[in-house]
């Protein structure tokens, strides 16, 4: 039996990968629109939107008691030995050439999609301001 995970994307997205639990199929199916979530079929696991990341990752733990994280979205890309501007840049989903009053209202927007108290992941949040913070100390 596989472990149930959830791989945090950079990008914000979760990717969720469990034994077959129809509750939990069912539930996905019924919280998260279908814009928002795709199953891969051949890796057997659902991506799912960062704006519903928060509860598919609860439902995940409705369903399983043991869930591994993987975070991939921790840091930014800033300690892997990444440029820290293009990493920022990339969360932020910027070109390098963005002016600053774009970088605060990318800022602004991915915020509110991604924010904790309207079920968006904390380190995705913590992502996005040290991003946008990085930008801001760099110009």
């Amino acid at each position: 039996m596989t472990t149930p995970q959830i791989q945090r994307r950079r990008d914000g997205a979760h990717v969720l990968t469990f034994p077959f639990d129809r509750w939990l199929v069912d539930a996905l199916k019924a919280a998260i629109p279908g814009h928002a979530r795709t199953y891969d079929s051949t890796a057997k696991s659902w991506t799912v939107a960062p704006a519903y990341a928060g509860i598919a990752t609860r439902l995940m733990y409705q369903a399983f008691t043991d869930v591994e994280v993987i975070d991939a979205a921790a840091g930014p890309g800033f300690d892997r030995g990444e440029n820290p501007r293009e990493a920022a840049l990339v969360v932020l989903h910027l070109l390098p050439s963005a002016p600053p009053e774009l970088v605060t209202a990318a800022h602004k927007c991915l915020a509110k999609l991604n924010h904790p108290d309207r079920g968006g992941s904390t380190v995705t949040m913590q992502a996005i301001n040290a991003a946008a913070e990085q930008i801001r100390s760099a110009s």
